[in-house]
């Protein structure tokens, strides 16, 4: 058990969805009361299995209204550690004002309502990205390199990070901020790129692979190491959270396919705006004794075999039904 993690009561925002839900069973394990945050309870399938643990709490609430969160407050008066990983990931284009209202709303409105009502915190750790860097001139990128957001998301996740650090300071909290890298790993969205390749491959069907960029994929178990990590730091620190080593599409979607014996075909698509990011991780290793574990075709073949599992169990649900 890590001592500032035992018995200490936890509020982690974005508590249902792959990463929230793993970090709530890692902080259990360690003896730490959690309260899940969210708009939509009723996606608890991840976490189904806790929902009549004593030491955990789910409020329902919408964080970008500040109503609703007073509404809540009698729930958050003894928060000790808040874990901020709510955002809106949208792919849009850049002129879209209604995807900057719900991306960098939920990250800002969303945090700065909820923080208003937390008194007596002796920590934060905010889970930002790497996002924040846009195209980087080179690589590998460290924690000094200009921030160039090319995304709503990445704006977002900095103007989160600008007031975190305001409102941190004035009140004398600790933040650390995980600036993360590509997740990949059990429980990843259906609308992300790996899961998209695993089910059209599985279903044999062509599929449609872009340009050739590099990305450092991390796993989500070595996510989840690096959170824990922080929160046992517990210090004003930023740090990247990735593997020092880039992909490109068309591997990952290469190893797809023989490690499901697919017989897709791959179309493959060039564009014009290639860039790679690999993160650096010395200070992650220095900060936070950070080294991820998990070998990229390991975590790949794992995740296949989670989706297939998957797969079987909604297939033997809509048969039942």
């Amino acid at each position: 058990m890590k001592s500032n993690i035992y018995n200490k009561n936890f509020l982690i925002t974005g508590g249902t969805g792959q990463v929230g839900s793993f970090l709530t069973e890692e902080l259990l394990k360690n003896g730490a009361n959690v309260t899940v945050i969210g708009r939509n309870m009723k996606n608890l399938k991840e976490i189904k299995n806790l929902v009549h643990t004593k030491k955990i709490n789910f409020i329902e609430c919408d964080l970008m209204n500040e109503d609703n969160i007073k509404e809540k407050s009698d729930f958050l008066q003894n928060i000790d550690f808040l874990v901020h990983l709510s955002s809106q990931f949208r792919f849009s284009k850049p002129n879209e004002i209604s995807s900057a209202h719900h991306t960098i709303g939920l990250d800002i409105k969303g945090i700065i309502f909820l923080i208003q009502q937390l008194k007596k915190l002796e920590g934060i750790l905010f889970a930002s990205s790497v996002a924040v860097y846009g195209k980087p001139a080179d690589t590998p990128v460290n924690e000094n390199f200009p921030i160039k957001p090319i995304t709503f998301y990445g704006c977002g996740k900095f103007a989160a990070e600008k007031y975190l650090k305001l409102h941190c300071n004035n009140k004398n909290i600790p933040l650390t901020i995980l600036r993360i890298s590509t997740i990949y790993g059990q429980r990843d969205r259906s609308d992300q790129m790996i899961p998209i390749f695993i089910e059209k491959a599985l279903k044999n069907e062509p599929i449609d692979v872009y340009g050739k960029s590099l990305r450092d994929f991390v796993h989500i178990s070595d996510v989840i190491r690096a959170i824990i990590s922080g929160i046992t730091l517990n210090q004003n620190k930023t740090i990247n959270i990735g593997t020092g080593k880039g992909f490109s599409n068309h591997f990952i979607l290469k190893e797809i396919i023989e490690i499901t014996k697919s017989k897709s075909k791959i179309i493959h698509h060039e564009k014009s705006d290639n860039y790679n990011f690999v993160c650096d991780n010395l200070k992650a290793i220095k900060e936070l004794g950070f080294v991820p574990t998990v070998l990229f075709e390991k975590g790949l073949e794992d995740e296949i075999t989670w989706y297939k599992n998957e797969l079987e169990i909604e297939s033997e649900q809509h048969d039942n039904n």
